[in-house]
């Protein structure tokens, strides 16, 4: 497929380099800020920057690595300018919403798959590493899992279907894991740099990583906000 790239968020360049190395063509990517631009030259140094309008009509595969609130309104005008049809996949990256904000885009046969990464992603070629070990959240339209499992797989990575049933929960538990693990590793170290201990990463990465692995591992059942607090 021609695969074209829509936004300054790092996991569009890394997920298009990925399809690349599957086989698949990079045909455009449009950016704007100069760290993706930065980004493009770094990770894509022969894939020309194009104007929006240019990238989606070249796409057979259209990746929207732009925010979740943009998501509605980007698809709508691309609709609008007759950019979509039955041969073309359009693809977000947000772990918020599920295929039906892009209604504009399945309106005119096109197909709508959301897909997450469940990552923090850089922007840099260490990411094709990480991609290959994680997990990938994909929403699509029943008859047309199979073809967002692909993606996924082509990707190097092992894709979970998530439904628009459960696409709220799924956001929510993303958050909390994301923010309140960051913000307890943070605490952790901040209390050991206060004490002048050195290295205090390397000394706090095991328990941090035992007590995930510890977690994952036990039945999930209720928590009591008392033993939260």
């Amino acid at each position: 497929m021609k695969i074209g790239v829509i936004g300054d968020d790092p996991a569009g360049p890394v997920l298009a380099k990925a399809w690349a190395n599957a086989g698949h063509e990079l045909v455009g990517v449009f950016v704007e800020s100069p760290q993706a631009i930065e980004r493009i030259e770094a990770l894509l140094p022969d894939v020309p920057i194009n104007n929006m309008a240019a990238v989606a009509e070249d796409a057979d595969l259209l990746v929207l690595a732009i925010p979740s609130s943009d998501l509605e309104i980007t698809c709508a005008g691309l609709a609008d300018l007759g950019l979509f049809g039955p041969k073309k996949i359009v693809v977000h990256l947000s772990p918020l919403l599920g295929y039906s904000i892009l209604a504009d885009a399945a309106r005119f046969g096109a197909i709508p798959i959301a897909l997450h990464p469940v990552m923090h992603f850089t922007g840099t070629s260490m990411d094709l590493t990480v991609l290959k070990n994680t997990t990938v959240a994909i929403s699509a339209p029943e008859p047309l899992e199979a073809i967002a499992q692909a993606l996924a797989i082509e990707l190097g990575a092992e894709p979970v279907v998530v439904t628009e049933a459960q696409r709220a929960a799924y956001a929510e538990a993303f958050e909390v894991a994301s923010s309140f693990s960051s913000l307890v590793v943070k605490q952790a170290l901040g209390i050991l740099e206060a004490a002048d201990v050195p290295n205090p990463a390397r000394l706090i990465a095991p328990v941090v990583r035992s007590a995930v692995e510890d977690a994952l591992a036990e039945p999930v059942g209720r928590i009591d906000p008392k033993d939260v607090l």
